[in-house]
């Protein structure tokens, strides 16, 4: 799938410029005893609303009003500043647009926040920022997790003069790893690994009852509330009357037309469940809606792309294999709440304070983890995965370290060199799995089968038919793996001998 997803992008992507950030002149939205100053031009606007970092070879114009986000500015800068103590905001620079316009606010008092407005494929209205409020409180309080603290929000648009959802966050305190990760030893990233892991691995204190994501009680109607948080919880606990399972906030549940489905989004009881929901999701989607999306274009042809009705019945078949797919094992497939996108740009670390950078000779440590949208509460042998900065591909599973290939004596010196650098990355990523993962799912067979599965049957009809049944080896998954996921069961979709031939053509 990530080799159609590559390809999606590069015939229909994005070109971007030069630049990203946009700085409006200090002392435009300060705010005096008079009120709000409102000097800034329409260039200015035009820059704080929409997306300015490039442009689409197809579609643009789709792509750009779906990154577009309006607000009062005014009334965001006064609420902004009484929200910190102070007088004015006098400066506002964009510093990132896609799914969210986020700005790095600087106060006359000295002091800096972070504000930032989701657009319409940020997620479900409400929904996607009062869950993210929600979660970072929770984990703050529950765990004490390095999160930056939420300063003043809204979930809703009609609820203040801003007229939009907002957050207005801390600063976090650090340096991003992603703008430090060049300069930092191999070694050093391995420690980080196991650092990192052991920071995530916290997470699985939280014994979750339900499926779904997190919410203030008071955000989510009483018939969208889960009866119970955490395993173990005394009902008079004060997390119990402020938190609650609700409806899941995971963007694929509202893209596009599933916006206004009434369709089942949580909060479930049972790993089944959900992984059933996902599918009839799609079924209704496609039935429905099958139609062009945003990615199309005409020049790109996907082999295997298939009609409704077979999208329809392949997600059939896959609500058949549900139960053999899910593990017997509590452990395996208990609700666990994990971060959704822990690439580099959201970790920051701490640096030398005598020389104000990273250097090797200074361990790493976490000192804020950002970007908490979309998080939910999903099965273990989901949820839990790698995150992109370590991640690699034919890593073993268990717990003993990746060894290098037999016949290292028979290679050339660069065939060596890049066999030991792809070992390298792989002990990398054993050695966050190692600090992350409980030996239940560590150990267990067939998990990249079971994700792959899951992972394709939310987007089956964006990259086609192919590798829904299909991997990169020519092998058909339920038929190679069935045997460690439910060993000496016969699996109840067979292909014939012509079918598997006509797939492995489509995948060559």
């Amino acid at each position: 799938m990530k080799s159609l997803a590559r390809l999606a992008s590069l015939v229909c992507g994005q070109v971007s410029n030069s630049s990203q950030s946009c700085k409006f002149k200090p002392g435009k939205f300060g705010r005096s005893s008079t009120g709000p100053s409102l000097n800034y031009s329409r260039s200015d606007l035009h820059s704080i609303y929409h997306y300015t970092s490039g442009y689409w070879l197809c579609n643009d114009k789709e792509h750009r009003e779906a990154r577009s986000a309006t607000f009062n500015v005014p009334a965001f800068c006064q609420l902004a500043a009484e929200a910190v103590g102070a007088n004015a905001v006098t400066d506002m620079v964009k510093i990132n647009e896609s799914l969210n316009r986020v700005f790095l606010l600087r106060f006359d008092t000295g002091r800096e926040a972070i504000a930032r407005f989701p657009t319409s494929l940020a997620g479900p209205p409400h929904f996607a920022t009062a869950s993210e409020v929600a979660t970072i409180d929770f984990l703050r309080r529950r765990l004490a997790f390095p999160i930056p603290r939420v300063l003043a929000w809204s979930s809703r648009v009609d609820s203040t003069d801003v007229g939009a959802e907002f957050m207005l966050m801390e600063k976090a305190s650090g340096s991003l790893l992603g703008d430090a990760w060049g300069d930092i030893s191999r070694r050093e990233r391995g420690k980080f690994a196991r650092t990192l892991g052991q920071y995530e691995r916290q997470l699985l204190q939280l014994d979750f009852t339900h499926y779904g994501s997190l919410y203030y009680k008071r955000d989510v109607p009483a018939r969208l509330r889960a009866p119970t948080l955490l395993e173990g919880l005394p009902p008079d606990d004060e997390l119990n009357s402020m938190f609650c399972i609700g409806p899941i906030a995971r963007r694929d549940f509202w893209e596009a037309e599933r916006m206004t489905m009434d369709i089942d989004r949580g909060p479930w009881r049972t790993a089944e469940d959900y992984m059933t929901a996902v599918a009839r999701r799609e079924q209704e989607w496609i039935s429905r809606f099958g139609t062009a999306h945003i990615l199309d274009d005409p020049n790109r042809v996907l082999p295997g792309q298939g009609t409704r009705d077979d999208h329809i019945d392949w997600l059939s078949t896959y609500t058949t294999l549900v139960p053999i797919l899910v593990p017997p094992h509590r452990e395996q497939k208990r609700p666990v709440m994990w971060h959704p996108d822990l690439h580099a740009g959201n970790i920051f670390v701490t640096h030398s304070k005598a020389k104000r950078k990273i250097t090797p000779t200074v361990p790493l440590t976490v000192s804020s983890i950002i970007d908490w949208q979309g998080t939910c509460v999903g099965p273990a042998f989901l949820q839990l995965k790698v995150p992109p900065t370590y991640r690699t591909d034919d890593v073993p599973p268990g717990v003993r370290l990746p060894a290098l290939p037999k016949n290292m004596d028979t290679l050339s010196m660069s065939e060596k060199e890049e066999v030991e650098d792809e070992h390298k990355r792989r002990i990398l990523h054993k050695s966050y799995e190692v600090s992350a993962f409980p030996l239940s799912i560590l150990n267990m067979k067939a998990r990249e089968e079971r994700v792959h599965l899951e992972d394709i049957a939310q987007v089956t009809w964006k990259y086609g038919l192919t590798p829904c049944r299909i991997f990169q080896d020519g092998n058909v998954p339920c038929i190679r793996a069935l045997g460690d996921i439910v060993p000496g069961t016969m699996c109840p979709v067979q292909y014939s001998e012509e079918e598997r031939e006509d797939l492995e053509a489509q995948h060559a």
